[in-house]
C-alpha cells in the first residue's frame, strides 16, 4: 500500500517542501513557486538558503532521459535525469514543473541521489536504471528511503490512448472525454519500485498536485512555456 505524505514527511514553510529521512546527516529540499530559483544564480542562492555550500551544485542537463548517473565531480552532466553520489561535499539537484522529483536517501551511509521522472521516463525505464546503478556502486535498495514529491496527480495527468499501453492497467482510469485517460504516475513508481526491491514502508508519496495547486508550484501542462520551475536538493550537512 502507498504511504502518502503526512506531518512526519514533510517540513513546509511558505518556501519550501523538505523530505523528512531517517539518516540526519542528509538534507533534502523542494522549492515552492514563492521563491525565485531561476538560472544558476536562482539554484546556488536556494541552495544557500537550505544551509549548503552552492560551490558543490551537481546540475545535470535533463533531456527526459533515462540516463542516472553516480558522480564524485561538479563537472555538468550532459543528457541525464538522475544523480547520485557518495560524496559529503556534493549536492544533488534537478528541477521539475509536474514531472516527479524523487529522493533516494539511504538510512545510515552517505548515500543519497534525486531523480526526475516524467511519463517518458518512468515508462522508459528511468527507476530500472536507477535500481541498477545502485546495485553497480555496491548498495542495497532496502537499505534506502524513498520521497515522491509534489507532481502532477491522477486527476490532471490526461493521456490519449494511443500511449496508453505503456502504462500499468492498475494506474490507468478513464476520463469523461472519449479516448482519453486519466495516469496516477505515483502510483506506477511505487509499484515498480516496491517490484525491483525496495521497501514499500519506505516509499512515501506526496499527495498534491502541481497543476491544481495554481499558488504553491509550477506546472508546464497549466501553463506552458511560460512555465517555471521547482528546484529539489539533497546534500548532507
Amino acid at each position: 500500500m502507498m504511504v502518502k505524505n503526512s506531518s512526519k514527511v514533510l517540513n513546509e514553510e511558505h518556501w519550501i517542501v523538505q523530505p523528512q529521512f531517517t539518516n540526519l546527516n542528509l538534507r533534502a529540499a523542494f522549492s515552492l513557486k514563492s521563491i525565485s530559483v531561476e538560472g544558476l544564480e536562482g539554484r546556488r542562492s536556494f541552495a544557500k538558503k537550505i544551509g549548503f555550500d552552492p560551490t558543490g551544485l551537481v546540475i545535470p542537463k535533463q533531456t527526459h532521459s533515462t540516463n542516472v548517473n553516480f558522480v564524485s565531480s561538479f563537472n555538468p552532466i550532459e543528457n541525464c535525469d538522475g544523480v547520485f553520489t557518495n560524496e559529503k561535499n556534493i549536492i544533488c539537484s534537478i528541477q521539475v514543473a509536474d514531472c516527479m522529483p524523487i529522493f533516494f536517501a539511504h538510512r545510515s551511509e552517505n548515500v543519497f541521489g534525486l531523480v526526475h521522472a516524467g511519463w517518458r521516463g518512468l515508462v522508459y525505464g528511468v527507476l530500472e536504471n536507477t535500481s541498477q546503478l545502485i546495485f553497480e556502486n555496491g548498495y542495497k535498495l532496502y537499505d534506502f528511503e524513498v520521497f515522491i514529491g509534489p507532481s502532477i496527480q491522477k486527476c490532471c495527468f490526461e493521456i490519449k490512448d494511443d500511449i496508453v499501453g505503456n502504462f500499468q492497467k492498475e494506474c490507468v482510469f478513464p476520463a469523461q472525454k472519449n479516448g482519453s485517460y486519466k495516469v496516477d504516475l505515483q502510483n506506477q513508481a511505487f509499484r515498480e519500485m516496491r517490484h525491483m526491491g525496495f521497501r514499500e514502508n519506505q516509499i512515501k508519496i506526496s499527495n498534491e498536485c502541481t497543476f491544481c495547486s495554481q499558488e504553491k508550484y509550477h506546472s508546464f501542462r497549466r501553463d506552458g512555456k511560460n512555465s517555471g520551475r521547482m528546484i529539489g536538493l539533497i546534500g548532507s550537512v
